[in-house]
């Protein structure tokens, strides 16, 4: 996640979907959001498409009916200029409960190559302790890397400079692990159709951490983006399979598509 990102059309769909499992008004779940923030990049035009927040745009009436007042949050946040992961967590897009955690993850001070790797090893240790630290009291928690998971048997390691970008499935287990269910970004690529990808990294949650996938959501305006659920306790489980199931039948439907394992 990065700050200029904040109130795109991603977000948007991010939000609406957060919105949905866990709803602002209601007491459960509690909900802990880990923004894996990187360092603003200037090299494409991502975090620019915030032109459904404009009432004469030919998506603003539809996405605004979905949820109105979400859509009014974020044009605020975007029309004040103040386009960060701190003015989200301020501004009530998510229930007032609400868990964040936005520590910038960057290694661009640390040496590079050999000389760095335990330097680098203990700062991604240090942020991910201050992260559990930060939600300890949360029944879900979201997590929101820039570019997706990581499982345990890829090749890159988690010190690596551009591994900031990624949630490591090693380290969401000691989230799983004490029995918060998770939600988790994963940018899809063009590996695979969609559908497949979703399906492979399902596998690769419940084989890692201690939950039952769930679902994978999709939502594609813009880039395709996938949200990875899994349930670490059978109630939240039994929650969770009871939104999901009706978020494929509300009119959410057709910008958030859900895929179930198999």
């Amino acid at each position: 996640m990065q700050d200029r990102y904040a109130g795109d059309l991603g977000d948007y769909l991010k939000l609406g979907l957060l919105r949905w499992l866990a709803p602002p008004t209601a007491a459960f779940p509690r909900l802990g959001v880990i923004w894996y923030r990187t360092a603003d990049e200037a090299h494409n035009a991502d975090g620019k498409h915030i032109a459904y927040l404009d009432p004469s745009h030919r998506l603003a009436a539809r996405l605004n009916q979905l949820d109105s007042d979400l859509y009014a949050r974020l044009a605020s946040i975007v029309n004040s200029g103040r386009r960060t992961t701190a003015a989200l967590a301020s501004s009530g897009v998510l229930a007032a409960g609400t868990c964040f955690f936005g520590d910038l993850l960057d290694f661009a001070d640390l040496p590079v190559g050999r000389a760095g790797w335990a330097a680098r090893q203990e700062r991604r240790r240090s942020w991910i302790q201050r992260a559990l630290a930060a939600t300890s009291g949360c029944d879900f928690i979201f997590a929101d890397p820039d570019n997706g998971i990581r499982s345990s048997l890829h090749p890159v390691s988690a010190h690596r400079t551009k591994a900031v970008k990624h949630a490591y499935l090693a380290e969401l287990a000691a989230f799983a692990g004490r029995g918060q269910s998770l939600i988790v970004y994963h940018h899809a690529d063009r590996s695979a159709a969609v559908e497949q990808q979703a399906r492979h990294r399902l596998t690769e949650l419940g084989r890692d951490l201690p939950v039952s996938p769930l679902a994978a959501v999709r939502a594609s305006r813009g880039t395709t983006r996938l949200f990875l659920i899994g349930a670490a306790t059978p109630a939240h489980a039994d929650y969770l399979t009871g939104r999901l199931t009706s978020l494929a039948h509300s009119p959410w439907a057709e910008e958030l598509q859900v895929y179930k394992p198999g």
